[in-house]
């Protein structure tokens, strides 16, 4: 894929649009799909990109978003998950080339291995956003940044004043096996064996699920 990808998005309303905003913004071209005809008009009015009136569900609608020119399509329509992987194999059946992006709305990943190259779970994003709100509010210290995996978290820790790592150096702190501290996200420094984990600062940590909870006893106490 070039640097400047082309992206068709099917469904216009509060994912797809921020979504395209979002790689518009990073130079990308978009083209969005929207069935709904107030929803068409609105983006048209807030949004400088190609805007299609129609079902991405049918074969013309997406022949006329130009899926052969483009990288991806992402089917992010509120339908549910088997209408949003169905515009992908629809797409695929146009260009076998195409990458895809479909919108799950329960279930987990591993469900739809195969079916398309990546789903998207909106409303797990927004729970996890509460959460470390949540978190951060009742000053707990702990916050996940990202799902790399479904094994496989990158928490945000903030060590606590008599927490067991707390002024020791990575060194010397031991830590399980699927746990590594990724950066100091206060002093912006790179792990090395002398960093010192100080209390107070904020660190990255990628970690195995089955051993976040020994981790975070070691960063909070």
């Amino acid at each position: 894929m070039s640097a400047d990808l082309r992206v068709v998005i099917v469904g216009g309303q509060h994912v797809g649009y921020h979504a395209a905003r979002h790689l518009s913004e990073r130079g990308h071209d978009v083209v969005i799909i929207e069935k709904d005809r107030a929803r068409v008009e609105f983006l048209s009015e807030q949004y400088d990109a190609t805007i299609i009136q129609g079902d991405g569900g049918r074969r013309a609608i997406l022949r006329q978003a130009g899926l052969d020119r483009s990288d991806v399509i992402a089917a992010l329509t509120g339908y549910g998950a088997m209408t949003n992987i169905g515009i992908c194999t629809m797409a695929t059946k146009i260009d076998s080339d195409i990458g895809t992006v479909a919108r799950i709305g329960h279930g987990e990943r591993d469900e739809y291995a195969g079916l398309v190259d990546q789903v998207v779970y909106p409303e797990m994003l927004a729970a996890r956003a509460a959460t470390n709100e949540i978190m951060h509010v009742a000053g707990r210290g702990v916050q996940t940044v990202e799902s790399v995996t479904g094994d496989l978290s990158l928490l945000e820790l903030t060590v606590a004043e008599d927490a067991p790592a707390a002024d020791r150096e990575l060194r010397d702190v031991v830590f399980p096996k699927g746990a590594v501290v990724v950066a100091g996200r206060d002093n912006n420094q790179l792990p090395g064996p002398d960093m010192v984990l100080e209390p107070g600062y904020r660190y990255l940590v990628a970690v195995k699920a089955n051993v976040s909870d020994e981790v975070v006893q070691l960063f909070r106490g």
